[in-house]
């Protein structure tokens, strides 16, 4: 393959850049295997619902603190003014028994509220130190070291507020508020150390020794408290049961405040023990004790009571109730203002418990009922997240677009405007956020397993939703990745690419920031998976895309996707410069920019992984690229340069040793380019100059030949003829089997010949046809088994060959060398017996035996030539008129008149083809035809008895007739030298017609008489008057057709001497020289009578008639692209008029016409 693309490049050196544009593209890089990466259960989390732990006594979130008896807490200052004033009364002893215990009970009071006081101060500074942070650890040791301070001040407080009320029982066993003292020992006691068994001992003491004291209920609590709080570690269900007894004492003092408070423990202690049923009674009772006006709760405790009711109601609900029923129940317990918290708090426990039926139930009630509350969209995320608990991957998905439509809705409406609204909202989307990302990563890894395509696409849908909704999440950044790996796994590879890119440009914008951000751990994979993506989603494209020659100076449009990988390339490129892909990404930009003709971004990037990852198996495709790059742009000395320095790179010509010699070539080739350039610029001598150099510099190059010659072209550009040719005789002498030889050598001969060197242009003529005769013959067969010895490369022209040949001949008579001449067309017509030129040739050795003075040879020639090539009647006929003019020469006047018979008969024959070239000898013929009948017509006299004169005149006058019309038709035939004597000898024949009658003998019977003698003599002349006119006007036509014609002949001449002795005054000499004159205007030719003025009317004087000599050869074949092409036809002869043909007269009606002949005298 790569061998075919460095051929590919050195073909196109020698090509024209838009026929190497429609070569077929590049190879492309291969990226290999895409790596899958499956996404991390840990990104997605559990939608399970939180496992319960251990069973425990479940207990209620209002305490019983928030209903004991408490001592209200005075400001801290006085507080401590009034310890102090109590510890001086108790220290001076003064007090009485009824006084000193009042002391001790105020004093632990007061000890204990400071106690407490102390114990909030050190909370805050646990609120301080939260606040703090880690920003300051020297301020952190400072506030935890106060805490410390302030706790043991604490305990120390503690311990001397019990201490007096152990003193109190101890020393004043009768003081009445002794009940008072028991109850805040124990309280103090249980607070310190719930489990105290000291504190137990002081309710029981209370309970025992003061049953209808006012603490005993809140003492009975204490223990259901211990009880119910001790269940959790051992004994549950007798601890329970305690507790419940415990909670039933307590409640049988209704007008306690504790008593609504002993009830709903009492439900508390059911629902642990599983009686629901029970329970729900309990609850039920509570929340109508706490609504009634009149119950003992305290009035800023009966609401909290009631809601917590209510809360745990439901709870309760939750394990027996139905969630189809809830909503009429809860209206029923709650009422109108309870029950849609109590529903809203029933779906989250069922949501909670993982009842996911019953909570979607519920769920979708509430939305019902408020379809547009700020709350609907968090009920549906939770539909969503037990739709994908319940393992219903078609409904969850379904749940999840309604979750995001009803989200778009409602963030739209007024009610997400305000601060609950907004809080719903965000309640919403954390829950959403966790389910789509849940199921999404789910049913992802889901099918990697199972490859069942129903749960990818479930997979796809969630992840759209999730992204849709949650672009802008920190997971989003993840869930975008892993959205596109299923997608590409999915053959979509155009939304993966999208997705790839999306992830890739997060990170580019966190990695551009200032200061930069540290890109995410996916950047890596996102880069190079878009490049895999786009890469297949336009290679779609290459399929069906068809290539078309283009300019590739004009670069191409991209199309999107194209545009797609390209920029992903890039992006790798940039933040990957050491990526294991590198080379192969950089390969596949370079090569889309290489398609659309973008070739500096192509051949940076080509040169970088020649020049760079030179032992790369796409290194050495990359440097043929640029160097075609380069080509294509017809771009030299950027092609020579590159060349060079990638053959000098070790490293890449080691890797790729196939490189070494088709660079060295390159270098060669773009040199011989180089010259071009020059030439193009129209310097062709330096051009010339360079070639030759190039030729000397590289002796072994294929191109040197070629350099040699275009030197000699450029030489002949510059108008440097002589060092053209002697550049030709150079490479002619270095290269005579070069495919240019045989130009170079008919370059040089019409060079020779244009210099007018006529000799040797000649002998080069010869020469190229002598080589081609060499190619052109069978070669000798080898030995059997040998192969044919390898032929010259040089081809010679056979088009060529026959020029040359005939151009020697020509040029060889022309310098008279007859021999030499005539051996050049023997050569071709022995080559070529049938050849176009072959008839020409043949006629030519006839002009050339007739120029060398062999008339033997030459007839023989022409009689060859009739025979063998005249198959046309005007050059058969033209032919034998020059035969016949030889036998004139030649004296043989039988020969000479069997020739021109000959002639008459073929042209008989042959009438209707003949045209204006072979009339000549048939006027001819037809004129020495009638020579015997004019000599006939002579000796027709009037020497006869008077009795037969007048039959004597008539026989004579139609013999003239007939003459006259005889030569009528020669004259019709309009041949110059024919016609002319034919109108002499018919003005010739009234002469002597005339002259008959002025010699006609007188009859015997008027001899003797004068008068009558001379009478008879004036009849004759009177008689012979106007034949003589007749005979002037004759001859008179006879000198206008020579004056017409151009043709001054012996019948013109005779004409003229005779119409000098009748017309000496017009016709004779001038007696002196004349001025010249304007020419007057030509007065009408004479008009004759009778057949005369049939073939002589008056007309306007034919125009001159010039005859040329018949060349001894063809002309010279002249091979230069401009004056090549078929010969034009030889304009018309203008001596030469086309005639109305008429046929000859046959002998019938020869005598038809005697016959029908008039009378010519009166």
């Amino acid at each position: 393959m790569q061998r075919a693309l460095v051929a590919a490049v050195l073909m196109a050196l020698g090509a024209s850049t838009a026929g190497a544009a429609t070569q077929a593209p590049p190879r492309e890089a291969d990226l290999g295997q895409k790596r899958s990466i499956a996404p991390d259960a840990a990104l997605g989390g559990t939608l399970e619902a939180a496992r319960p732990r251990a069973k425990d006594a479940g207990g209620p979130a209002l305490a019983f603190e928030t209903f004991r008896k408490t001592i209200e807490i005075q400001v801290s200052d006085k507080r401590r003014e009034e310890i102090a004033s109590l510890r001086k009364l108790i220290d001076l002893g003064g007090g009485s028994q009824a006084e000193m215990p009042q002391w001790y009970y105020r004093l632990a009071e007061l000890l204990w509220e400071e106690s407490q006081y102390f114990f909030f101060q050190a909370n805050r500074r646990d609120d301080q130190l939260i606040a703090l942070g880690k920003g300051n650890p020297a301020e952190a040791a400072r506030l935890k070291s106060e805490k410390a301070d302030l706790e043991d001040q604490s305990r120390k407080l503690q311990v001397q507020a019990v201490a007096l009320y152990k003193a109190i029982i101890a020393k004043y066993p009768k003081y009445p508020r002794l009940d008072e003292v028991l109850y805040f020992l124990a309280e103090n006691l249980s607070q310190r150390d719930r489990f105290d068994p000291e504190a137990l001992k002081a309710y029981r003491a209370l309970i025992e020794r003061y049953p209808s004291s006012r603490y005993v209920p809140d003492a009975w609590m204490a223990f259901g408290e211990y009880y119910f709080e001790k269940a959790n570690k051992s004994d549950r269900t007798g601890n329970l049961t305690k507790a419940l007894d415990a909670y039933k004492k307590a409640a049988e003092y209704q007008e306690s405040s504790v008593y609504a408070y002993a009830l709903y423990k009492q439900a508390w202690v059911h629902y642990n023990l599983g009686a629901y049923d029970q329970s729900l009674e309990l609850f039920r009772a509570v929340i109508y004790f706490g609504e009634l006006p009149t119950s003992t709760v305290p009035a800023d405790k009966k609401l909290a009571l009631v809601k917590e009711a209510r809360k745990d109601y439901v709870r309760t609900y939750s394990h027996i109730g139905s969630a189809e029923g809830a909503a009429e129940e809860f209206r029923r317990v709650g009422g109108e203002k309870g029950w849609w918290e109590m529903l809203r708090s029933l779906a989250d426990l069922y949501y909670g418990d993982g009842k996911d039926r019953d909570a979607i139930l519920v769920y979708a009630r509430l939305i019902r009922e408020k379809p547009l509350a700020p709350e609907a969209p968090y009920y549906q995320s939770r539909i969503v997240t037990s739709a994908g608990r319940m393992g219903r991957k078609e409904a969850a998905v379904q749940q999840a677009h309604v979750f995001v439509k009803m989200l778009r809705d409602i963030e739209a409406s007024p009610v997400a405007k305000d601060e609950h609204g907004k809080k719903m909202l965000a309640d919403a989307r954390r829950d959403a956020e966790q389910t789509l990302r849940v199921l999404a990563v789910q049913y992802h890894n889901e099918w990697k397993k199972t490859r069942d395509e129903p749960v990818a696409g479930f997979a796809a849908a969630v992840y759209r939703d999730y992204l849709d909704v949650f672009p802008n999440e920190p997971t989003a950044y993840e869930m975008r990745f892993f959205h596109a790996e299923l997608r590409y796994a999915l053959a979509d590879f155009e939304g993966a690419g999208a997705e790839y890119e999306a992830v890739a440009l997060q990170d580019v914008k966190a990695v551009r920031a200032k200061p930069p951000g540290k890109p995410g751990k996916f950047f890596k994979d996102a880069l190079e998976n878009a490049v895999f993506a786009w890469d297949l989603v336009a290679k779609k494209l290459d399929e069906t895309e068809k290539r078309v020659p283009t300019d590739p100076r004009k670069r191409l449009p991209l199309a999107p996707a194209r545009q797609k990988l390209l920029a992903s390339c890039e992006r790798y490129l940039e933040y990957q410069p050491k990526g294991e892909k590198w080379v192969e990404i950089a390969y596949k930009a370079a090569n889309i920019h290489y398609r659309h003709n973008a070739f500096a971004e192509a051949t940076d990037l080509f040169t970088r992984i020649a020049l760079d990852h030179p032992s790369h198996e796409l290194a050495g495709y990359s440097t043929n690229l640029v160097l075609d790059a380069y080509n294509l742009l017809g771009d030299w000395r950027n092609v020579n340069g590159w060349a060079k320095r990638f053959y000098a790179n070790a490293a890449l010509v080691k890797a790729h040793p196939a490189l070494k010699d088709d660079l060295a070539r390159v270098i060669e080739q773009s040199a011989f380019k180089i010259i071009e350039e020059r030439e193009k610029a129209r310097d062709y001598e330096a051009a010339a100059e360079e070639y030759i150099a190039f030729s000397r510099d590289w002796p072994q190059s294929r191109l040197a030949p070629t350099a040699l010659y275009n030197a000699s072209v450029d030489y002949g550009r510059a108008h440097r003829l002589d060092r053209a040719m002697e550049v030709r005789e150079q490479f002619l002498a270095r290269y005579p089997g070069h495919e240019l030889a045989p130009k170079s050598l008919y370059d040089n001969a019409e060079a020779f010949e244009a210099i007018a060197d006529f000799s040797r242009a000649a002998d080069l003529y010869e020469r190229y046809f002598r080589e081609w005769k060499r190619g052109a013959e069978p070669r000798p067969r080898g030995k059997k088994g040998k192969a044919p010895a390898a032929e010259a490369t040089a081809r010679w022209e056979e088009k060529k060959a026959n020029d040359a040949i005939i151009n020697a001949a020509v040029i060889r008579a022309g310098l008279r060398e007859w021999a030499r001449a005539e051996a050049a067309s023997q050569a071709y017509l022995e080559t070529w017996p049938r050849g176009a030129d072959a008839p020409r040739i043949f006629l030519s050795l006839a002009d050339l035996y007739g120029r060398r003075g062999q008339p033997s040879k030459e007839l023989k020639q022409l009689q060859e030539y009739r025979g063998r090539y005249a198959k046309d009647p005007d050059e058969w006929l033209a032919i034998t008129q020059r035969i016949a003019a030889l036998y004139e020469k030649a004296r043989s006047a039988r020969l000479a008149r069997d020739t021109y018979a000959e002639a008459l008969g073929y042209w008989k024959r042959n009438r209707s083809r003949v045209k204006e070239r072979g009339l000549p000898v048939v006027a001819q013929a037809m004129y020495l035809d009638l020579e015997q009948d004019f000599e006939e017509y002579g000796r027709i006299t009037l020497n006869v008895a008077p009795k037969q004169l007048k039959a004597q005149l008539q026989v004579k006058g139609r013999k003239l007739k007939q003459l006259e019309e005889r030569y009528g038709q020669v004259v019709k035939l309009k041949q110059a030298e024919p016609a002319i004597c034919a109108l002499y000898k018919i003005g010739l024949g009234y002469k002597h017609f005339a002259q008959t009658l002025f010699a006609a003998p007188i009859p015997r019977e008027i001899r003797g008489q004068r008068e009558l003698v001379e009478e008879y003599k004036a009849q004759l002349a009177q008689f012979a008057e106007p034949l003589e006119q007749k005979a002037v006007e004759g001859l008179e036509l006879a000198m206008n057709a020579s004056r017409d014609y151009g043709v001054v002949n012996d019948c013109a001449k005779q004409a003229t001497a005779i119409l000098v002795k009748y017309k000496p005054d017009e016709y004779g000499p001038s007696p002196e020289a004349l001025p010249r004159i304007a020419q007057p205007e030509l007065r009408d030719a004479p008009h004759g009578h009778g057949i005369l003025a049939q073939l002589q009317p008056a007309a306007a004087p034919a125009p001159r008639q010039v005859r040329h000599a018949e060349p001894a050869l063809p002309p010279l074949r002249v091979t230069p692209a401009a004056q090549r092409g078929d010969p034009r036809a030889a304009p018309a002869d203008p001596q030469r008029r086309v005639v109305e043909e008429a046929p000859l007269p046959s002998r019938k009606d020869r005598q038809k016409a005697d016959e029908e002949d008039e009378d010519l005298l009166p």
